[in-house]
């Protein structure tokens, strides 16, 4: 029996403040063409590694991983890699990591995981991984609602990839600031502080767009009328999460007002999108 396991993957895709230098990605392995001509994927495996990891989330009371189309190509390029040396890895020499190979398919993930293995067939490969801690947590894992499951066969030999995600719903700017507001308006009742005026807050999705493009916080072209208390810039990966130094202004009991500003976008800097978002209190 054929069975290979390397330690798991696993990244959280962080919506903190940008940097000022962004790393390029690396550039694409290339590989003889016949590495490339020899190793074939399985489809019929990759769906069989699909069917026995949902009857274990299943009986770990978990809702299934839907599979998606661009986690099962990000996951079959690297099964591809995997075949072509012969090894295991979750990154080989000029390419990209995990992140930036997932990132490229403009997905929306807050978190994302990868598992790698070989063996002779379907059923020990997930044995395996289900024997080992850490890559049964991935597949465990209660956050992750898509995958994408490649299996690349060179000779006896599979060369499986697990890529797991927490996807995360894209928002126009107004449903994004509205359930800014919806936190804020809720957060404020949490203290049993006086409810807040909602003000238009739509001058400040220019603003908002022109930070999320540029993958910055740095101020652009809005100027925060004289009468406004407290300014908060900041990225957010779900717009309804407001960042703790707001709360000095929710907990202000002479605050009376508040206008917010959204915009999603995808940058070098976030390549799986962030939320720019502008919170005013008056």
């Amino acid at each position: 029996m054929l069975l290979g396991l390397l330690f798991s993957l696993a990244v959280v895709l962080s919506d903190g403040p940008a940097t000022e230098n962004a790393t390029p990605p690396p550039a694409r392995l290339a590989h003889s063409a016949y590495s490339l001509q020899a190793s074939t994927v399985d489809a019929v495996a990759e769906r069989e590694l699909l069917r026995l990891a949902n009857r274990a989330r299943a009986r770990a009371e978990l809702p299934p991983l839907q599979p998606d189309p661009r986690l099962i190509r990000a996951a079959r390029e690297h099964a591809l890699i995997m075949a072509a040396h012969q090894q295991l890895s979750h990154q080989f020499a000029g390419e990209a990591d995990l992140a930036r190979r997932i990132g490229v398919f403009q997905l929306h993930l807050d978190e994302a995981a990868e598992n790698v293995a070989s063996a002779d067939s379907p059923d020990r490969a997930h044995e395996g991984l289900m024997n080992s801690p850490p890559h049964r947590e991935n597949l465990l894992h209660p956050a992750y609602n898509i995958a994408g499951f490649a299996v690349v066969r060179r000779e006896s030999a599979l060369y499986v990839v697990e890529d797991f995600g927490h996807s995360l719903p894209v928002y126009s700017p107004q449903q994004a600031a509205d359930l800014a507001a919806r936190s804020v308006i809720g957060a404020r009742a949490d203290i049993r502080e006086p409810s807040l005026q909602r003000r238009d807050g739509s001058w400040l999705q220019n603003d908002a767009c022109a930070s999320a493009r540029s993958g910055s916080l740095i101020r652009t072209s809005v100027t925060p009328p004289p009468q406004s208390r407290y300014i908060f810039r900041y990225t957010a990966m779900q717009p309804e999460s407001l960042p703790s130094i707001a709360g000095r202004a929710i907990e202000d009991g002479s605050i009376r007002a508040f206008a917010v500003g959204a915009c999603f976008a995808r940058s070098d800097r976030y390549p799986d999108g962030v939320y720019s978002m502008m919170l005013i209190f008056y």
